[in-house]
């Protein structure tokens, strides 16, 4: 069995499938692991720190883990995935040696599990075992979402989903993902960002209505994937006064109403026509 040089994504996937509380010490800060996707990258994982805010960090800088108000380093982890010690250090060490290693380590075990049993521990690290192929599974689940994101082009500071315009600086977007410990904000466009390695694209917004973990002025980095468009008030508000009022479509010569005109694709003729009609209309008022 492959003994981890350090806690990775795989191994911090096996805790969070399971429901129990997690968190990584980074830095001199405890971040908390909300759930599998902010671990799905194999190099740089996200948390949660005490403000509220999303840290990136580098899952070799971890320096132990706290599992359900546990601590647990990397030499109890692979202590127990190992069940005892290495074949190589056996040999270097004589009866003596060994009896005052197991000692000491009886005692470390002590100190660090003053609210978990040995028995207890070892239970929990079967059942983690047990689900490490479900960890895994969602973690490749992960990947795949994300490398769907990778066929979204972006241009001119505008996502495009499926060939369509979504939004672009300056709209409103809504945090759509319910998982997301800032699920329900919503902001202003101020980037958009495409993400390192062709993991796909983020978006950074400029939050405007309080919530439990965000407050107006924050600023926020999502994937595409987790926001929604935000329709704009005085657009509404000028579509019901004046959306049955004819646009001539550059493109076909036909009269559409201005209504749909602006909802048609954005960069298009017909668009950019409806958004002057708008942009007037909404001043006059």
């Amino acid at each position: 069995m492959d003994i981890p040089k350090y806690f990775s994504n795989v191994v911090l996937a096996q805790y969070v499938v399971t429901g129990i509380p997690l968190k990584v010490y980074v830095n001199g800060e405890y971040l908390i692991i909300p759930d599998v996707y902010e671990i799905s990258d194999p190099l740089l994982g996200s948390g949660m720190d005490v403000d509220g805010h999303m840290q990136q960090f580098d899952y070799r800088m971890i320096d132990h883990i706290m599992v359900g108000g546990n601590i647990v380093d990397l030499a109890t982890y692979t202590k127990a995935l190992a069940g005892d010690t290495p074949e190589e250090d056996k040999e270097k060490k004589d009866d003596a040696e060994a009896e005052e290693e197991t000692k000491e380590e009886s005692i470390r075990l002590s100190d660090m599990m003053s609210e978990i049993s040995k028995d207890e521990y070892d239970a929990q690290m079967d059942a983690l075992s047990a689900e490490e192929d479900a960890g895994k599974a969602k973690i490749k689940a992960a990947k795949d979402k994300m490398n769907a994101l990778k066929k979204q082009p972006i241009e001119d500071g505008v996502v495009k989903e499926n060939h369509h315009y979504t939004f672009g600086v300056g709209d409103i977007v809504k945090n759509k993902n319910t998982s997301c410990p800032h699920y329900g904000s919503m902001g202003i466009v101020q980037k958009i960002m495409k993400l390192a390695n062709d993991k796909g694209m983020a978006v950074k917004y400029r939050v405007v209505n309080p919530g439990p973990t965000y407050k107006p002025g924050d600023i926020l980095t999502k994937t595409v994937d987790q926001l929604e468009p935000m329709e704009d008030i005085d657009e509404v508000n000028v579509r019901k006064v004046h959306g049955d009022r004819k646009v001539k479509n550059p493109d076909t010569g036909k009269d559409i109403k201005l209504s749909s005109a602006l909802k048609a694709k954005k960069g298009t003729k017909v668009y950019n026509r409806a958004r002057k009609i708008y942009k007037s209309l909404k001043d006059d008022k």
